[in-house]
């Protein structure tokens, strides 16, 4: 990358930075819960519009979804910058999804004038709901990423990393019907569902001894009943299904499935399995992109930590989006607290540090960072080559 352009990024992000700090304390100042997130959704287009981005709202049919298109004057690579902004219950922006917005709405803005000069195009897309339905689980399906050379975001963090790779997940419902009678009159009378919920978390646990070391089941009884002389004749369990990679995870979804239909036949219930809740894809992060974007980071005069393909024990939305385009997510780090401790996602130390100077003005480092990184995409075809050449190895 030409110096030039290096010194023309430094000027632009700091011309954006007042109304790119403007719209991620107004976002984290106005919580939203995921799919209710009609004022951030709103933000985020107006200022797209106003850097010339043509915009259209309910994104593959989601209310608070959106794209942005910025076309340059030439052809080129096509990029997706992904925003989050929904929050948690009561904790309000307890991940920094404030941060995502800025950072991938700042850093769509930005390669505007690249596009112009080396040729592309540049999207931004609203995601919302990440911490629940997860939308990029249900825009995957309907193929909305399969167009893109790239898709980025960084996600925020203590400390800064690279592309986060995160676990396949799978959430069921596992609800098991008999009949009621008084357990001490007439208790032959009676098909106890609580016995089928016990008896298939014994069933699971045996099941454990079998899996693989990636392999995360973790359940909870839902429902267990009303009182002790009542035999139950309903009763539900929740369960989290979780592995390095998603074929695994179907794999252990059927032998679970056969767990719970064998505790209904052992007690005389009925069994019920119902989707809960999305199903997540393992994240399988583009490496090579991941790096290109590390060494931007870099030569901006930070540091950022290279995990290569190690996997965080948690699961994302992304994951989707990483079998249908090679993807990343940055950890973009916000320091630790004032006193030197440490902090957790979904805690109110988080809250506190995603709208603070230190955070912003890092995740104005990431906004310059994925911009040198459109440019090397836009000026050096060898990286995208690279790049598809490794996506095409994901299991699709």
């Amino acid at each position: 990358m030409e110096q030039k352009d290096m010194d023309r990024v430094q000027e632009i992000v700091s011309e954006l930075a007042p109304d790119l700090k403007e719209l991620t304390l107004k976002i984290h100042d106005n919580p939203e819960l995921g799919n209710q997130e009609h004022k951030a959704c709103r933000w985020q287009m107006e200022l797209l519009q106003k850097y010339g981005f043509e915009t259209s709202d309910n994104f593959c049919d989601i209310p608070t979804a959106y794209k942005a298109v910025y076309k340059g004057k030439k052809p080129g690579p096509k990029i997706a910058m992904l925003a989050e902004y929904d929050a948690l219950p009561e904790l309000g922006h307890g991940c920094g999804h404030n941060l995502i917005a800025m950072i991938s709405v700042g850093s769509g803005i930005a390669m505007r004038e690249f596009a112009d000069e080396y040729g592309g195009e540049i999207h931004v897309i609203g995601t919302p709901a990440e911490e629940t339905a997860g939308a990029k689980v249900e825009m995957s399906a309907k193929g909305a990423f399969k167009e893109y050379d790239v898709a980025m975001m960084a996600h925020p963090f203590e400390e800064n990393g690279s592309s986060i790779n995160t676990l396949a997940m799978s959430c069921r419902l596992y609800e098991f019907f008999g009949k009621t009678a008084h357990a001490a009159a007439a208790p032959h009378e009676g098909i106890n569902a609580l016995d089928a919920v016990i008896n298939f978390f014994n069933l699971v646990n045996a099941l454990r001894q079998q899996t693989k070391p990636d392999a995360r089941i973790h359940g909870i009884i839902k429902k267990g009943g009303e009182a002790p002389n009542v035999i139950p004749d309903y009763t539900s369990a929740l369960f989290y299904i979780r592995a390095n990679k998603a074929a695994y995870v179907d794999e252990l979804m059927n032998k679970i499935e056969a767990c719970a239909k064998g505790a209904a036949l052992g007690t005389g219930t009925t069994v019920k399995i119902s989707e809960a809740e999305a199903d997540f894809k393992d994240t399988d992060s583009n490496i090579y992109l991941s790096e290109l974007a590390c060494q931007q980071y870099e030569k901006l005069g930070h540091q950022i930590a290279h995990l290569g393909k190690e996997i965080l024990p948690g699961s994302s939305d992304l994951g989707d989006v990483s079998y249908e385009c090679p993807a990343i997510q940055l950890m973009c780090g916000m320091g630790p607290m004032p006193d030197g401790s440490h902090y957790g996602a979904h805690t109110k130390e988080f809250v506190e540090k995603a709208c603070s100077e230190e955070a912003i003005n890092n995740g104005l480092e990431f906004v310059k960072a994925f911009t040198m990184t459109a440019i090397e995409l836009m000026t050096d075809p060898s990286h995208l080559k690279a790049i598809k050449e490794e996506f095409a190895k994901v299991a699709q």
